[in-house]
């Protein structure tokens, strides 16, 4: 990659050619997990990452992009990480905030989400006027984005706030809708790759219990190997996110729950119940294969023991110290089948790891 402030701004942390900080990655992780077998799946070297937020620097009238490097706060007019729609943005956009006093002051933070289209949130340290929203209207036109200003207690949208994204897997192509500020992979290109080696890897079964499952990313591509599937997440808007992605590709097989994975380990034991579950009939089920992507802390100690219920186990993880203390207790019932890595966040020390578990013969 190709930055001028490569090595300065501390966003990068790995400072070498792509293929050189690939290769200490896998080094480090089969030397974690005391095995050569990955399959390794890489990304673009550049314009990679689909969303991306930075402070906003005030000097003398002029705007610039602010990050953090080892001396302070950064001044940085390009960023080769973001996808090509954000990248060819960002210089054009400053001129046009510095050249509105309404769009300019008291502005903190510029976030960007993009795939097909683009959506900018401006973020204020003030109350947003009608003046604001006239003026944020037209920046709308000249560039052909979606504008979204906040400010404490205030969300203004002004047009729509979310992108549309095509997810290619195997033969079928699955459309989503990513919302502001709501969770969404960062790197397109190595979600599609990692949804693809899910579906491909594991095979046609009964009842799927999916935990963490955000908008539906994966829930709905592997709704087409399941008779039934059950996925639960905490978050109301990726619940919301979730039924609208279902509807959206005429899928009908899905039910979700608004648990934390804790909550419903208590639910499906009979221990308590929940007024957020009473509309699905839990014994209906009957379950072969559950699948987690959870949160860099990895899975609570009641989760591991659910999970051990089950005779196949998927289990994305985007931490993979917290991943191996849970197969290290997952494989005392569990055959590691499968492991791969996927660069999804090159540049970095951070790599997203997938495994597959099947249950060992009794």
């Amino acid at each position: 990659m190709n930055c001028s402030h490569f090595g300065v701004c501390g966003s990068c942390t790995n400072y070498s050619s792509y293929k050189e900080q690939l290769e200490r990655k896998v080094l480090r992780e089969e030397s974690r997990f005391s095995r050569n077998d990955f399959q390794i799946f890489t990304s673009p070297s550049e314009h990679y990452r689909g969303r991306a937020e930075f402070k906003v620097w005030h000097e003398e009238g002029k705007l610039s992009y602010g990050m953090r490097g080892d001396s302070g706060v950064v001044q940085i007019i390009e960023c080769p990480m973001v996808s090509e729609p954000i990248y060819n943005l960002m210089p054009k956009l400053l001129p046009s905030l510095e050249s509105s006093e309404i769009l300019s002051h008291k502005l903190f933070s510029i976030e960007f989400l993009s795939t097909r289209d683009t959506v900018v949130t401006l973020i204020y340290h003030k109350k947003l006027s009608e003046e604001w929203v006239d003026a944020g209207k037209k920046l709308e036109e000249e560039f052909g984005i979606h504008i979204i200003g906040r400010s404490r207690k205030q969300k203004v949208v002004l047009s729509r706030d979310f992108v549309e994204e095509k997810l290619e897997v195997g033969d079928d192509t699955y459309n989503f809708h990513h919302l502001e500020n709501s969770f969404s992979q960062p790197n397109p290109t190595v979600n599609e790759k990692m949804v693809n080696w899910v579906v491909s890897t594991i095979p046609n079964s009964t009842h799927l219990l999916e935990l963490y499952c955000g908008s539906g990313n994966f829930t709905i591509p592997l709704s087409k190997r399941f008779q039934k599937v059950l996925a639960t997440e905490v978050s109301k808007s990726g619940i919301s996110s979730a039924l609208s992605n279902m509807e959206r590709n005429g899928v009908t097989n899905i039910e979700f729950g608004r648990v934390s994975s804790e909550e419903f380990v208590g639910a499906l034991d009979g221990v308590r119940k929940f007024n957020r579950l009473q509309h699905i009939d839990l014994e209906s089920y009957n379950f072969s294969t559950i699948f987690v992507d959870p949160p860099r802390a990895g899975i609570d100690s009641e989760t591991i023991k659910l999970l051990q219920r089950f005779e196949n186990i998927i289990y994305i993880s985007c931490n993979p110290e917290t991943l191996k203390r849970d197969l290290d207790i997952l494989e005392e019932s569990h055959t590691l089948q499968k492991v791969a890595l996927f660069d999804q966040f090159p540049y970095t020390d951070h790599i997203e790891m997938g495994a597959i578990l099947k249950m060992k013969d009794l």
